[in-house]
C-alpha cells in the first residue's frame, strides 16, 4: 500500500504546537477533521526525528534524471518529433540507457 501525501510543514508544526500546550490527539483531530487520528498520533511520535520541521527524504533509489532533464527531453521531442534517441541521450549526458528513454 502506498503512502498518501505528506502533511505540510506548517500544519505539522501546528499539530506539535497544540500537543506541546497539552492538547491530546483526539482534541487536535476535532480541530483538524481533514487529518486522521492515526496520522496526528504518527506526526506527534515522529516529530523528535525531524530537524527544524523538515520532511526527511523517502527511502529508495534516487531518480537518475532530474525534473530539469526530463523537461529538456520533453521540449526537444515537442520541438522535433523525429529527433534521434542518441541526440536525446547526449543532451542529458548519457545519464540513462536507450531502453530507459523508450
Amino acid at each position: 500500500m502506498t503512502r498518501g501525501k505528506d502533511i505540510t510543514p506548517l500544519l505539522r508544526s501546528r499539530i506539535c504546537e497544540l500537543h506541546s500546550i497539552g492538547w491530546g490527539a483526539r482534541k487536535i483531530s476535532r480541530v483538524h477533521p481533514e487529518l486522521s487520528l492515526s496520522g496526528i498520533e504518527y506526526t506527534i511520535r515522529k516529530e523528535k526525528d525531524r530537524v527544524n520541521c523538515v520532511t526527511r527524504p523517502r527511502p529508495g533509489r534516487p531518480k537518475k534524471l532530474s525534473e530539469d532533464k526530463r523537461a529538456l527531453i520533453r521540449a526537444m521531442v515537442e520541438a522535433d518529433p523525429a529527433v534521434k534517441s542518441a541526440e536525446l541521450l547526449e543532451a542529458v549526458g548519457n545519464a540513462i540507457t536507450k531502453r530507459s528513454l523508450q
